[in-house]
């Protein structure tokens, strides 16, 4: 049997044997050997004794390690046959080093998200000069996790290395850190994790069944923190439909309030959601407010000012159109009219957009490029079922 020696003595580091076994110079394939080992000294699978079978020369290797610095002896037997070996771990240069700990993040809350921190060093106990580059071990219970969850977990050049926490259940959990390869450095510490502070999102629909082109419809949502007020907090909403429009702010008011108002260009039902930004957990609040057709207002009344005109001549013929209240008759300013034309040949109006005016009118003037009759029609814009159809014609 030959053996090596001089491992280093930090649990990891390996000496080997390896016995031959032979009859008459013949080595004796699959034959079972076994081996044992005295003083602290243990074979890879953490045992003082092992066996092994020789291989197609006759021969079985062995590994084993320690974690003091000694000399041991390795035995060999098969039946009757003996051999043994005397074999030294050295001291571990690692040996002299030192584990600690300092908390960055204490009592975050239990809400699986937030974070605790630790911050670890690995130093030379003489002169505390840092131990760059040497692998961490970490466990922690209460059901908390680690982050990154598993390793490698090494040093940096300063020593340093940083290990974040989160759990879901409030209360103290123990982080233990080692030095695997540095028997007794360790450090344990307890941090503390804070009951997570509950949400509630509630709504209140303040205004709906807005005719199209009318008032928006409005909702305001609400959000609480462990019962009060949750201000300052991100809110993001989505409409469907999509083409629905939605105005809001980005953040709760000091009464954790939002108002959103919503705007549609078709009749039907809306859905909005909403969902706090800092809260994915949370379930999103889902809001449907209705769109009624356009309520009529307003009627339009027509005056031809000039007619017959030549055709592909920039004279054109003119019309006025008034808008007045169905309510009570009054002439109504500030409409916003579109204006448009139909005809065999070409034709436009201009403008193509008009305000009425104090006397709640607003001029139009049509040309054609071919003789004929040209129907020009004139729509409120926030009324598309309120418009005016006159005919004009062109020789």
């Amino acid at each position: 049997m030959a053996a090596t020696t001089n491992a280093i003595a930090d649990g990891c580091d390996t000496n080997s044997a390896t016995a031959r076994l032979s009859y008459q110079g013949c080595p004796l394939c699959g034959q079972l050997l076994s081996f044992s080992l005295s003083g602290d000294a243990l074979f890879s699978d953490g045992t003082q004794q092992c066996s092994a079978t020789t291989d197609g020369q006759g021969e079985a290797t062995v590994f084993f390690t320690d974690t003091r610095a000694e000399t041991v002896l390795i035995t060999c037997n098969y039946y009757q046959t003996q051999s043994r070996e005397s074999v030294s771990f050295d001291n571990n240069p690692l040996a002299d080093i030192n584990l600690s700990g300092a908390v960055l993040q204490n009592n975050a809350p239990a809400d699986g998200i937030s974070r605790n921190a630790m911050r670890y060093r690995v130093y030379q106990a003489a002169g505390s000069a840092p131990v760059p580059g040497i692998a961490l071990a970490f466990s922690v219970g209460g059901g908390a996790m680690l982050i990154p969850p598993t390793g490698p977990w090494v040093t940096d050049d300063n020593g340093l290395y940083d290990l974040h926490v989160t759990n879901g259940t409030p209360g103290q959990v123990l982080i233990n850190a080692q030095v695997p390869s540095v028997p007794g450095a360790n450090n344990n510490t307890f941090l503390n994790f804070t009951p997570a502070a509950v949400y509630s999102l509630t709504s209140n629909t303040i205004r709906n069944y807005q005719p199209v082109g009318g008032l928006s419809n409005a909702i305001v949502f609400s959000l609480d923190r462990s019962g009060a007020p949750a201000a300052n907090e991100r809110m993001s909403f989505t409409a469907t439909p999509p083409t629905a429009t939605i105005m809001a702010a980005n953040a709760t008011d000091q009464a954790g309030q939002l108002l959103v108002d919503i705007l549609s260009p078709q009749a039907g039902e809306v859905e909005i959601t909403a969902v706090v930004d800092s809260q994915p957990g949370l379930q999103p609040v889902h809001v449907i407010v209705t769109f009624t057709e356009p309520a009529q207002r307003y009627f339009i009344a027509n005056t031809v000012i000039r007619d017959d005109t030549p055709a592909a001549e920039p004279i054109g013929n003119i019309v006025l159109f008034t808008v007045y209240s169905l309510a009570d008759s009054t002439i109504q300013p500030g409409i916003v009219l579109d204006f448009s034309t139909t005809t065999l040949g070409t034709s436009r109006p201009l403008p193509i957009t008009g305000t009425t005016g104090p006397d709640g009118s607003v001029s139009v003037r049509v040309l054609a490029s071919d003789a004929g009759t040209v129907r020009l029609t004139a729509t409120i814009r926030t009324e598309p079922a309120t418009t005016s159809n006159v005919d004009t014609t062109f020789i």
